[in-house]
């Protein structure tokens, strides 16, 4: 049986060296007043048709749009909710990488969908299956800045109804699967319950889209057993920068799809397909390989262009020889 592979999410915006940036040159241009939203738009669409066929020419199964639209993953959607303002920049976990701090200023309120045209632009584009990817609630609570609710609990939950729409409305745009990113979620035990609160305030109404829980930069250790009765189908797990996750993963429900990140995503170094193929044999013995897909450890935008496309490659190259 065949091995799905998929990313993560985020993928290299600028090009190989030496070829033209249009988006960063597109941005400026619009900084200038020299182009229009229009250009914007355009510049784009031209980098999301580029990232998936890279995507689908290495072989990857499940793709994303490398969310070329977003700075990072919170401040889109914190722009199409009411009663944030966005602030100034802060490191992304423990990456040479920025996000702009949610700052909740108000009751929060969905403004309308923040991701649906991008996805529904990758899906009408893409030959392959395309993901959809959220913030988790926790994660999107634990960085920003709560000034309105002063209770961590009513700002999550608060939260987690404005994603549940978004959700809503991307399974709704035909999303087959929506992926929710919670890597802060492993710094922070004391919020399990609270997360699978949340979690089941997004899942709940949904009706044929399969969700994915992700977490990345750790391992799920100190989370226990109990992460597995969260209402989703799968869970995805950082191998790289949380090896001791081989552990967590020996007490997956069979019931439940595993998406392993087995590809270093913030290393240039190039895995050896021979390394890759074991792992995932590893792994297939574990869950089974009906229930296994694998992927970079997390998103892709830590690497150049070209070296996300080898990486690629030689997971997909290894899935193949797997499932042959």
């Amino acid at each position: 049986m065949a091995i799905e592979t998929t990313v993560v999410g985020s993928y290299p915006k600028p090009p190989t060296e030496g070829e033209q940036f249009t988006l960063r040159k597109t941005l400026h241009a619009l900084s200038r007043g020299d182009a229009s939203e229009s250009d914007l738009r355009a510049a784009h669409e031209a980098l999301a048709r580029e990232v998936i066929e890279e995507q689908e020419a290495a072989g990857i199964g499940i793709v994303t749009d490398g969310h070329v639209r977003w700075d990072d993953i919170l401040t889109p959607f914190a722009r199409h909710m009411a009663g944030f303002e966005i602030g100034g920049l802060l490191r992304w976990f423990d990456n040479n990488v920025y996000y702009r701090r949610p700052i909740c200023i108000g009751p929060i309120e969905w403004r309308g969908p923040a991701s649906v045209d991008a996805f529904k632009f990758a899906k009408s584009i893409a030959k392959s299956r395309v993901k959809a990817v959220i913030p988790g609630p926790v994660t999107f609570a634990r960085l920003a800045v709560d000034e309105h609710y002063s209770d961590h609990q009513e700002f999550v939950l608060a939260i987690s109804r404005v994603l549940a729409q978004e959700a809503f409305e991307l399974e709704a745009a035909g999303a087959e699967f929506i992926q929710i990113d919670e890597p802060a979620l492993l710094e922070a035990p004391e919020d399990l319950d609270l997360a699978r609160e949340a979690i089941y305030v997004i899942t709940s109404e949904l009706k044929t889209a399969e969700t994915t829980l992700a977490t990345y930069f750790g391992d799920a250790k100190r989370l226990g057993p109990e992460l597995f009765e969260f209402p989703v189908a799968g869970f995805a797990f950082d191998l790289i920068s949380g090896p001791e996750n081989m552990q967590v993963i020996k007490e997956l429900p069979p019931e439940k799809r595993l998406q392993a990140g087995i590809v270093d995503a913030r290393n240039t170094r190039l895995e050896a397909t021979d390394d890759l193929v074991r792992e995932i044999e590893e792994l297939a013995s574990i869950v089974g390989a009906k229930s296994l897909r694998v992927s970079p450890s997390a998103g892709l935008e830590f690497l150049p262009r070209e070296k996300a496309r080898a990486k690629l490659q030689r997971l997909s190259e290894a899935a193949r020889r797997v499932g042959s």
